[in-house]
């Protein structure tokens, strides 16, 4: 028993103070019993050999994580840790922190399908976190103020200006929170934000795909309890979390009626806004969940 205790004891240890990995996965369709079949191959990030990692099952360590996005592999990144179970015989086991979920890119033409659905990974894509360089310069013109840090390695490139598929896409799509998650401002703080894949050539990184932390945000939206005396109606701006933010109260005056629809991929949201107190729209990621009803840490 105090044998037990202690390697349960170590495990959180390592739990805690390592660094996570991340990883693609799949899953293990061969036929055979448990625990040596059904669970899943783990390919390690930024990897370019073929090499796998059988574990024979998950285990959520973050209870803010939804289970059902696991279902989609093609387009889940996760993170964690991999070590051996004591249930399983002694085979290793994944300890999931973190799901990272590709982002929809609507087709031009037809913004109703989803055109990457069924896109592969490959051994050839590059992922990235991405941040501020902190380098300050005196001209603009060629200043790196951007690095780029390839994930698992730790590798850092610092660049110019960066391009990305999404902003001319995406409808309605919510600017200040998707520019806060795509470059990390704060290098100190703990938040994970987007993975990227891309290449960077002639100081400049072309963006093919973001990959969305599914933990956003991370703490619930505090609840508004303004109220206005009627006809007046409260306003709202939207933090960079996508919550509301009161502003203040105005004579509601006449609002176009069309309500404007999400391709597929995104979920609409709404709320009452600057001048008039009409409904002011944004299309989020489906993988969010509500920003109201997170568990928080």
């Amino acid at each position: 028993m105090k044998l037990l205790f202690c390697l349960i004891l170590f495990q959180l240890i390592v739990l805690i103070k390592s660094e996570r990995e991340y990883f693609t996965f799949r899953e293990d369709v061969r036929r055979c019993e448990r625990p040596r079949c059904g669970g899943y191959f783990l390919k390690k990030l930024n990897s370019r050999a073929d090499h796998e990692i059988y574990v024979s099952s998950f285990i959520m360590v973050n209870a803010n994580l939804n289970p059902m996005e696991i279902e989609d592999h093609d387009q889940n990144i996760i993170s964690g840790y991999v070590m051996p179970s004591d249930e399983d015989d002694g085979y290793n086991t994944f300890f999931l922190k973190g799901i990272h979920e590709r982002m929809v890119i609507p087709d031009v033409i037809n913004s109703y399908k989803k055109v990457l659905s069924n896109k592969k990974f490959k051994n050839s894509d590059s992922f990235y976190f991405l941040s501020s360089s902190q380098i300050e310069c005196i001209q603009s013109d060629g200043c790196p103020i951007y690095k780029s840090i390839k994930i698992n390695f730790n590798e850092s490139t610092n660049f110019e200006s960066y391009t990305e598929p999404y902003t001319s896409n995406v409808p309605l799509l919510d600017l200040n929170w998707f520019n806060s998650r795509l470059i990390k401002k704060d290098i100190h703080s703990p938040y994970i934000g987007s993975i990227v894949s891309g290449t960077i050539n002639d100081n400049q990184l072309s963006i093919t795909e973001i990959f969305i932390n599914t933990e956003d945000p991370v703490f619930p939206c505090k609840r508004n309890t303004f109220t206005c005396t009627t006809p007046q109606v409260p306003t709202f701006s939207r933090s960079v979390d996508r919550c509301p933010i009161f502003e203040k109260c105005v004579t509601r005056s006449v609002c176009h009626l069309g309500i404007p629809t999400c391709p597929k991929g995104y979920k609409s949201y709404s709320y009452p806004s600057l001048p008039k107190g009409c409904l002011k729209y944004y299309c989020d990621p489906e993988a969010l969940p509500n920003p109201h009803k997170v568990s928080g840490p």
